[in-house]
Parts: structure tokens; C-alpha cells; sequence
């Protein structure tokens, strides 16, 4: 059945233009053409969100998530946790997703409305998770996987240069702070000892509340620690790339 309707999307369907497009980006030819037109339909050119991409968006999200975790899990046998989470956050992070996206030239695809909107990364790294949902569901996740490491991991993404790569969080989360004009401080909450070891414990506080707490060996690594807990909580980094 499905070699049928691929054989349709290539030489019959109406949509046969796109069809190409879409197996020159892919490197297979797609047989669902209606899941793929979704994953590139913004939520501008729709009044509910399960007739835009935004769940295919969520979807692909998930299934980056586990291929990304999945392939650091086996390329570093012998790391932690912490190191396999902060590598993975380096990968899918939403600046990152929109210059792929770029790159991918997925603007070409993006149906948005072009009186309103204007096409930035956060709408192309979106576009990019939902076109991942649509070929799970299309395709499969061995397909889904193949796409991630052929048009993402390979072409786009060098690891030796992320691993040494440090996100500077504080001086973002200052970055964001300025740009709403939010009263930014960091405070230490706490000294105490574990053995011989002094620990600092510091709360970083957005316009007068606490948003994320850190810890550190001295009061740089712990507001380090506590900048880091609030960028994810606020999702300042997909806030800075608009």
C-alpha cells in the first residue's frame, strides 16, 4: 500500500512538486503527503492547534530527544549523566534547531501567514521538531533516526567543539533580564560544609522572587549553577532567539 501511494505522490497527486521537494530533503519518498504538509503549516494559517504543526511540533520533540539521548548514550560509554543531559541540551537547544533549520532551507516549505509573521528560528526550529514527527509517523523511528544522523548530526553538529563549548548562563540570563527590563539579582542563601569543603548556596532572583537556587564551591560556580535553573525554567534561550 505504501509503495502505492508514494508511486501517486510522485506522478499523480496534485501535490507532485512538493513530493519532490520533500524526497530531496528526506532521502526517501514520503507516502503520507498529508502529515508533511501539516508539520509545515503554522499555527498563523489556523484557528486550532491540532490543524497546525504545533503537535507534531511536540511530538518531534520527544522523538529528538530520544535519538539524540540514545546516540550520546553510546558514543560515551564511560560518561555521567550530567554530561550526556548538558551535551544533549547543547544539540537540541532552540538556537541551534533554527539554524538547522536554515540550513535545511525549510522557509521554503513554511506555510505561514506572510502578513503577520515573520520567519525567525524559534518558527524554523519548530518546523524542523514537527518535520521529525512527520516522518516517525510516516516512516518509522529507524527512519527517524537515519534522517537525524544524515541531515542533522553529520552535516551540522561537531561534538569535539560542543564538549569544549560552555554556555555562559549568567551573562544570558542577564542578556534577558535587559531586554524586559527585569531587576536581575543573585544572593547567597547559605554557606555550610560537607567534610572540609565549604559550599555556597545562591538564589537568583527575578524582579524580587526566587526563580532557581545553585550550589558551587564558591559563589561564581553556585549563581553559575542557579542562572542555569532559571534559563531552562523561563526558556530563555528560545526567548533570546526570537
Amino acid at each position: 500500500m505504501k509503495k502505492i501511494r508514494k508511486f501517486f505522490n510522485l506522478y499523480v497527486s496534485p501535490h507532485r512538486k512538493l513530493t519532490h521537494q520533500l524526497r530531496g530533503l528526506l532521502g526517501f519518498t514520503p507516502a503520507n503527503l498529508s502529515v508533511f504538509r501539516l508539520a509545515f503549516k503554522h499555527s498563523s494559517r489556523s484557528s486550532d492547534a491540532y490543524t497546525s504543526n504545533e503537535r507534531l511540533e511536540y511530538l518531534g520533540d520527544a522523538i529528538l530527544d530520544s535519538v539524540i539521548s540514545d546516540y550520546l548514550f553510546k558514543k560515551y560509554p564511560k560518561r555521567g549523566e550530567g554530561f550526556l543531559t548538558e551535551m544533549r541540551s547543547k544539540i537540541v537547544n532552540r538556537q541551534r534547531l533554527g539554524e538547522i533549520g536554515d540550513k535545511l532551507a525549510l522557509q521554503d516549505f513554511l506555510d505561514y501567514d506572510k502578513g503577520y509573521v515573520r520567519v525567525n528560528g524559534t518558527i524554523l526550529g519548530n518546523a524542523l521538531e514537527a518535520l521529525i514527527g512527520a516522518i516517525y509517523l510516516d516512516a518509522g523511528y529507524q527512519k527517524t533516526k537515519q534522517f537525524v544522523f544524515k541531515k542533522i548530526l553529520s552535516p551540522f553538529i561537531n561534538l569535539d567543539t560542543l564538549q569544549n563549548a560552555d554556555i555562559n548562563y549568567k551573562s544570558r540570563l542577564f542578556e534577558w533580564a535587559q531586554k524586559y527590563d527585569y531587576e536581575l539579582e543573585f544572593k547567597v542563601l547559605e554557606e555550610k560544609k560537607k567534610g572540609n569543603i565549604r559550599i555556597f548556596v545562591v538564589g537568583a532572583y527575578v524582579e524580587g522572587a526566587m526563580q532557581g537556587v545553585g550550589e558551587g564551591r564558591n559563589k561564581k560556580s553556585a549563581q553559575k549553577q542557579a542562572a542555569r535553573v532559571v534559563y531552562d525554567k523561563k526558556n530563555v534561550g528560545e526567548d533570546l532567539a526570537k
